[in-house]
């Protein structure tokens, strides 16, 4: 009976890491992207309608790249954001305008 229980509770330990796992797993996957309306310079993109300027230069940014945004709000309500180049896998640090 001893060992059924040991068994048990690695069994519940095993399901919950899965579970969390696939929570994880569904949040990176889940997020939505955005399309790059037009940039101009290496610093002002226009986002989801939203402008945004870079706190510094972001490269290889163009209109018609897919980004998601990992820190901020893609609706510009925010002070400043982050997002993620899909195409270049580049970050960009930006103002939210």
């Amino acid at each position: 009976m001893g060992c059924v229980k040991a068994l048990s509770g690695m069994v519940k330990r095993k399901l919950i890491l899965m579970i969390m796992l696939f929570l994880v797993i569904s949040n990176v996957v889940a997020a939505e992207t955005y399309t790059v309306d037009a940039a101009a310079n290496d610093e002002t993109f226009i986002i989801n309608n939203e402008k945004f300027s870079a706190k510094t230069y972001c490269f290889n940014i163009n209109e018609g790249d897919e980004v998601i945004f990992i820190e901020g709000s893609p609706f510009g309500a925010c002070v400043s954001a982050e997002f993620l180049n899909l195409k270049t896998k580049e970050k960009c640090a930006v103002w939210c305008d």
